[in-house]
């Protein structure tokens, strides 16, 4: 969208005439630490020097502004209407979720269409469906006609179903995020273990399926969607069978790392004895298996997304570890896999990752 679009989108923006004090902070600021910039030349067009440097101070001050609301965890709905008129704001407010999903919306990878269902005076909407291929994402937004029970949202549970079968899958609920005292949104990451137990056999999501959605509040309400969902992972890159590292009998390999501009998937193979009577490593803490932490080229670390699920392979004694991590907006040039177990430190319980760094492994990725 050109600069001439967003100064008539900003000048036919009726803002609210009284801002609450975090908006006309947020904005001052912005306004404040802004250059001011002169866009007479674009189009060639002749336009009001002023008026131009103005609109394109405020698009961008609006744009930070948004962005300092959305931290903040509340959007007043007066205010959330007049952002939602100005090109981009809609999809930075709507999504409350990690920098990989940000990075989805700009890429083209969410289905935005809204699913809703009312029961007795709640309005339970879910949207924003994204779906690279390791991950699926989705928006719930809950709206109550009066004051939303904040116990009531925490306590709901999710359930899911693929082309109407159950399958291993996961969830991670994110913490709820109020937009006004009736109406909150909570996002939801899906996944799956890799292998389904009851069929004995490795699990994967097809690259289109049909998803039934299943919500429950602690009020006994439930809502149930069953929507469409189709892999969308442009630019993947798959990187495949890494070298084995070895530590007091315990070997590690990164059987497959992709990156989408939504998520990192880590699939590892653990080689522990599955024997109860074999002893482990001391420095695995009495656990069985391991998790992982990423880290960039600069050695930033990369959130997770969710904790690793094993599966064991045939009758060996390996095991496969699949865990989801945030996507980068710009692609690191290598990622280092930490493995890591959980110990105690100190009188006060208090727990720490132990790095375990002769297992550490290092992929470089492609220019």
């Amino acid at each position: 969208m050109n600069q001439d679009k967003l100064t008539r989108a900003l000048r036919d923006t009726q803002m609210p005439e009284r801002l609450p004090d975090r908006v006309r902070e947020a904005l001052d600021h912005a306004y404040e630490q802004l250059p001011d910039i002169d866009l007479t030349p674009i189009r060639k067009r002749r336009r009001n020097r002023k008026l131009l440097k103005r609109a394109s101070v405020s698009v961008a001050a609006v744009l930070v502004a948004g962005i300092l609301l959305i931290g903040s965890g509340f959007i007043s709905p007066s205010m959330a209407n007049s952002l939602k008129q100005i090109p981009w704001i809609n999809s930075l407010y709507e999504h409350f979720g990690d920098a990989g999903l940000v990075t989805a919306v700009r890429s083209g990878m969410v289905t935005d269409k809204p699913y809703s269902q009312t029961k007795a005076g709640r309005t339970v909407t879910i949207s924003d469906l994204m779906y690279d291929g390791a991950r699926l994402s989705v928006a719930v937004k809950v709206h109550e006609e009066g004051k939303l029970s904040e116990e009531e949202l925490e306590a709901f549970e999710v359930d899911g179903r693929v082309n109407g079968e159950q399958g291993p899958l996961s969830y991670s609920i994110g913490n709820t995020q109020w937009i006004d005292e009736s109406t909150a949104v909570r996002i939801i990451n899906i996944g799956h273990s890799g292998y389904d137990a009851r069929m004995d056999q490795a699990y994967e999501f097809p690259d289109a399926f049909e998803f039934t959605f299943s919500i429950a509040m602690s009020s006994g309400k439930e809502y149930e969607f069953v929507v469409p969902i189709e892999k969308n992972a442009p630019g993947a890159i798959e990187l495949t069978k890494s070298e084995i590292k070895n530590y007091e009998g315990v070997t590690l390999q990164i059987e497959k790392l992709v990156t989408t501009p939504a998520t990192i998937n880590l699939v590892a193979l653990l080689g522990v004895s599955a024997s109860m009577e074999v002893e482990l490593p001391a420095r695995f803490y009495g656990n069985r298996f391991l998790q992982f932490a990423l880290f960039d080229e600069n050695g930033n670390e990369i959130k997770h997304v969710d904790l690793a699920g094993y599966s064991r392979v045939g009758e060996k004694d390996l095991f496969r570890g699949k865990q989801n991590f945030v996507g980068a907006s710009t692609l690191p040039t290598s990622i280092t896999i930490k493995p890591f177990a959980r110990r105690i430190k100190g009188p006060d319980g208090k727990s720490e990752n132990d790095y375990i760094q002769e297992l550490e492994i290092t992929m470089e990725l492609p220019k």
